[in-house]
Order: C-alpha cells, then structure tokens, then sequence
C-alpha cells in the first residue's frame, strides 16, 4: 500500500527529554523561544540559578547532562489506507470514523538526538546550530496522531 508523507514543519528542543517522567513542569523551567523563528526553543531548569548546586562535581555533571538534552520533534502529514482505531481501557472505541473519512492524518514523531561520540563540553568556539547539527537522530516515537492527545506535551502545563 502506498503512503504519500510530508513533513510540514519541525522544532528542535533543548533541555529536555522524550520520556515525559523525566521532565519536570512547566514551572520548573525558563522556557526561552526567542529564536523560535529557526525551530528551537530551550527548557532551562530553574535550579540552575542557585550557585550552590554547582559545588558539588557530581550534581553540575547532572545539570550539564540535563542542560544538553535535545529532541527533534517532526509534524508530518500523511495519507494511508490504514485506520487507526483507540479503544479505552473499557475495550469501547474512543471515536467513530465521519464516512466522508479522507485517510489524511497528522503524525508528530519525536527522537532523543545523540551527542557524537566525542562530544563532551559545549564551548564558546561554535554556534548553538552548529553544535546541533552534530547530533544524529535516536529512535522515532509516533507521540501525538491527529490530535488525540491534544499535542502530547513534554512538561506538565500550567493551568490557569
């Protein structure tokens, strides 16, 4: 069966991961999308700001590991012949397909980006993008299809 896809859009995220439990919430973060025009926005954790969590060795390895996280998040329409169908925990159908169903969906895939084998330190000598492109692509995720799960966000939301 023939799939026509395309990505459409993409961001790339700094300071966080792909499994939601290890992310904190939202107000947990500086969430920094000045440069949200080139696709990337940065979660910073606010523990940063406090200077005595860099005395010991240990716990600033943890924040510069946490820091240097990346995902690449893709939006990508496509069209298949497949139906997807989600069922509750009941077993009953969570929708119904409109019978003027197009087989058109949006898929949002997301991959923990690798640091290069030698990668150790981010330093002053090279631009954020390039040091981003010296990432490779992980394992791709399907994380949210047709917005079922409202965008399956990376930290918790604030609610007002």
């Amino acid at each position: 069966m023939q799939v026509e896809a395309k990505m459409y859009d993409h961001i790339v995220i700094k300071g966080l991961s792909v499994l939601r439990r290890e992310n904190g919430r939202e107000e947990d973060y500086f969430i920094s999308n000045d440069i949200d025009a080139f696709g990337h926005i940065s979660y910073i954790p606010r523990y940063v700001a406090d200077p005595n969590n860099f005395i010991d060795p240990s716990v600033e390895k943890h924040i510069h590991d946490d820091a240097h996280k990346l995902i690449f998040r893709a939006y990508v329409s496509f069209k298949t012949g497949y139906k997807v169908y989600l069922k509750d925990k009941y077993g009953k159908d969570m929708f119904d397909y409109p019978p003027d169903y197009s087989w058109r969906h949006v898929g949002v895939f997301e991959t923990q980006m690798k640091k290069p084998p030698q990668f150790t330190k981010w330093g002053g000598v090279e631009s954020l993008q390039e040091w981003m492109a010296k990432h490779t692509f992980g394992v791709w995720k399907m994380v949210d299809l047709d917005n079922w799960l409202v965008g399956n966000p990376l930290v918790i939301p604030k609610f007002q």
